[in-house]
């Protein structure tokens, strides 16, 4: 068994102790892959559904920050991310919206179904296996090694292929039974909460610079009888420094997986069906073999593409194969030499704009591109001079300037490879102060009537695929500051892309990161900072990326909930949180966090946990039920929900301002079930109660949580008039007397004499 930090995270049973034992097994951050290299392919490290068994006293474990020791990646972020639940380096691979023609909302479902642990789907373990080259020797060792213990350990210094290896040997024995370990960064890992059998597991711990704490491997070793009882195969990925760190005399549980050749990664790639490609031809050309040669795995595949791309363009093999040749170099270096000496030649921001505005809607009508091109120059806050007559260029010849084709349909097209993502890259990298007066052109045009439904509605995708190559060469606070502005512009116009734009960056391997971290940032600001808008897409978003990263995702809306005004967050954040809440399987996981979070010394953590509670208590069925108390996970006698209007009552005198309302309108909601709904009397009543006096626990009076419940109970049916009492008025009265016949300090008799 591999041990937690020291921080309880979701899926941590409430209470747990892991004790003082020797090492802490770092958390890997969950994720998938769209388009794996044929070695380093998705990494999504999460817990399976069981929740995480109990380390042993004896369990390796080493003093580290807790999951809400967290700050901010980005160069230039001053900001101190306490709080988002992972170490410094984390691991994962994947890259989102390098679709390849799949569009990123198919993307987003398809990576959340392998990070929740569901069955890796057999077409797409057969689409990697297919590409997956390595000598028989090797193949026979990795099946050795899982054969005899159950558990394989691949390890290398960088990118070598351990993921479709990994995958190899798993289905070699179990065929396409396999998934991949859910484990939430922070949560403890052990062989034991995997209880399907026959089952093939892939646990990525990959972690970039840091190294596993020693003894993971003793403590992997330790974990095979159960693997082998339940006929399961575990597949461990690591790095070879922190495999020599961790291992401690299990070596034989390992092996160290060499690079392949990137000829053979190419080969691979290109005979690959449906549309093969003859791999000789190109393997011949110098510019290609020294191109790829020391190139990893995944930089190999994408000059794969750019082979396949260059032949797709060009079926009636009219350009010569040395000019094809060129366009793949070009493509691999972004032709960014080409588009430098294209700019230096063309100083007119006519011609700029007509080109960058021809990428952006490459397809569209070349009316509509011409026509976009001077609205794209008023954007970027030029005045365009007025054409009369044939004043200027006309659209052949600037079509023409711009090394596009005006085709027999009257639509322009680039047909270089990789050429339209080159522009617009080069756009961003040579004008990143235009970059928000770019993105709202985009949206403007997403929405365009004038486009063709089919280039409208690749639009948002093809810039959601722009931005997330941006992000990925960019490590500073530009990066995301543009996927501020972006997601900030179409939140208001284009809501769902903004929710799959933050949705999606959060997910991808060279962004994920940084994004997860800058949207803890963006929930801490005021709706001033952050607009509204943008911060109900970043609910939205966080409601989906909750089931993969629960506990992260569970914190930061909490935190937008904490930092709003404003009813569309709010409702936004609500929403979140019972769809949360109506999953059975993550109540017991949201009860065991608020309530570590309720238990902190921190204060934030702790507000985290009232505003969470607040927004739960105050939501009610149609017929009037508070949603807390239909379905508690295992809390048939309301303990839960009485430890935290506990907690609510406790620090009532400081709560934010904000947040008393929404206390009131819990409280109003409950007693209002409690009137209307009399088999709900005893039920409300005995909790609020025991959220004042808990039964042989409470042995002083507790003025701060009697008089803030009162306090609340009057707001709710104050104190009547010559009328006869009110229904409310005799609830009230009824759980007053049960709190001072529960408070400890009256004396017994004067119980009696008040009955």
């Amino acid at each position: 068994m591999i041990p937690e930090h020291a921080a309880a995270p979701l899926n941590h049973p409430a209470g747990h102790d892991p004790g003082t034992p020797e090492a802490t097994l770092p958390p890997a951050a969950a994720a998938a892959v769209t388009e794996p290299d044929p070695g380093e392919g998705p990494s999504s490290p999460t817990m399976p559904s069981p929740p995480a068994q109990q380390a042993p006293a004896n369990s390796p474990h080493v003093p580290s920050p807790t999951d809400e020791e967290e700050r901010a990646d980005d160069a230039g972020e001053a900001e101190d991310e306490r709080g988002a639940g992972y170490p410094r380096h984390i691991s994962i691979d994947q890259h989102l919206a390098d679709n390849h023609g799949v569009n990123i909302g198919l993307q987003i479902n398809q990576a959340i179904n392998r990070l929740r642990g569901d069955l890796l789907p057999p077409d797409w373990i057969a689409e990697r296996l297919a590409t997956y080259r390595r000598p028989a020797h090797e193949k026979d060792e990795l099946r050795t090694i899982l054969t005899r213990d159950h558990i394989l350990v691949l390890h290398a210094p960088d990118s070598p292929g351990r993921y479709t290896a990994a995958l190899a040997a798993l289905h070699h024995e179990v065929g396409d039974n396999i998934r991949h370990v859910r484990r939430e960064p922070g949560d403890a890992f052990s062989a034991e909460g995997l209880q399907d059998h026959k089952t093939g597991w892939i646990l990525d711990l990959r972690d970039e610079d840091d190294r596993l704490p020693s003894g993971v491997g003793p403590a992997l070793q330790e974990d095979a009888p159960h693997l082998k009882d339940a006929g399961s195969y575990l597949a461990v990925l690591t790095g070879t420094e922190s495999w020599r760190h961790a291992s401690r005399g299990t070596d034989t549980l390992a092996h160290h997986l060499l690079p392949p050749a990137p000829a053979e990664v190419l080969r691979a790639h290109l005979e690959n069906p449906p549309q093969p490609v003859t791999a000789d031809r190109w393997l011949s050309a110098p510019e290609i073999a020294d191109g790829i040669k020391g190139r990893s795995p995944a930089e190999v595949v994408q000059w794969a593409h750019a082979i396949r791309e260059a032949e797709r363009l060009d079926p009636e093999q009219e350009t010569s194969f040395t000019d094809l040749v060129g366009e793949v170099v070009q493509a691999a270096e972004d032709w960014r030499t080409q588009l430098l000496g294209w700019h230096n030649d063309h100083e007119d921001s006519a011609h700029r704009n007509y080109l960058l505005a021809a990428a952006v809607l490459n397809g569209a009508p070349v009316t509509t591109v011409y026509t976009a091109a001077e609205t794209l120059a008023r954007a970027l806050g030029e005045t365009p001079a007025p054409r009369h007559g044939q004043q200027g260029l006309g659209v052949i010849a600037l079509t023409d300037a711009i090394d596009a084709d005006l085709t027999d349909e009257d639509t322009v097209r680039f047909w270089r490879t990789g050429y339209v993502e080159a522009i617009v890259d080069y756009f961003w990298a040579d004008r990143p102060h235009l970059i928000k007066k770019f993105t709202l052109w985009t949206a403007e045009q997403s929405g365009s009537k004038d486009l063709p439904d089919d280039v409208a509605s690749q639009l948002a995708d093809r810039v959601t695929t722009w931005a997330l190559q941006y992000m990925r060469a960019k490590h500073g606070k530009r990066a995301t500051q543009m996927l501020r502005d972006i997601a900030g512009q179409w939140a208001t116009s284009l809501p769902e892309q903004a929710r799959d734009l933050l949705t999606v960056a959060a997910l991808d391997t060279g962004t994920g990161r940084r994004a997860r971290d800058v949207y803890l940032t963006w929930a801490r600001r005021s709706d001033q900072d952050i607009p509204p808008d943008l911060k109900t897409a970043l609910a939205r978003a966080c409601e989906r990326l909750a089931e993969v990263y629960p506990t992260m995702m569970l914190l930061r809306l909490t935190e937008l909930a904490a930092h709003t005004e404003n009813g569309d967050v709010t409702s936004a954040v609500g929403h979140a949180l019972t769809t949360l809440w109506d999953q059975p399987t993550k109540r017991q996981d949201i009860q065991d966090q608020l309530a570590d979070w309720s238990r902190s010394p921190d204060t934030g953590r702790r507000t985290s946990a009232h505003h969470a509670f607040v927004h739960l208590a105050v939501r009610t069925t149609g017929g009037g039920h508070p949603v807390l108390l239909t379905a508690a996970h295992q809390d048939t006698d309301q303990t839960w929900q009485a430890a935290r209007w506990r907690d609510l009552l406790q620090d009532y005198r400081t709560l934010s301002q904000p947040l008393l309302p929404q206390v009131q309108q819990a409280l109003n909601a409950w007693m209002n079930a409690a009137t209307s709904l009399p088999g709900l009397q005893d039920q409300v009543l005995t909790t609020l109660q025991h959220a004042v006096y808990q039964p042989q626990v409470d042995t002083v009076y507790a003025a701060d949580r009697y008089l803030a419940l009162s306090h609340l109970l009057f707001a709710w049916a104050p104190m009547p008039t010559l009328h006869p009492p009110s229904a409310q008025d005799t609830l009230r009265d009824r759980l007053l007397l049960a709190l001072r016949q529960s408070d400890p300090a009256v004396p017994a008799g004067r119980h009696a004499a008040e009955n």
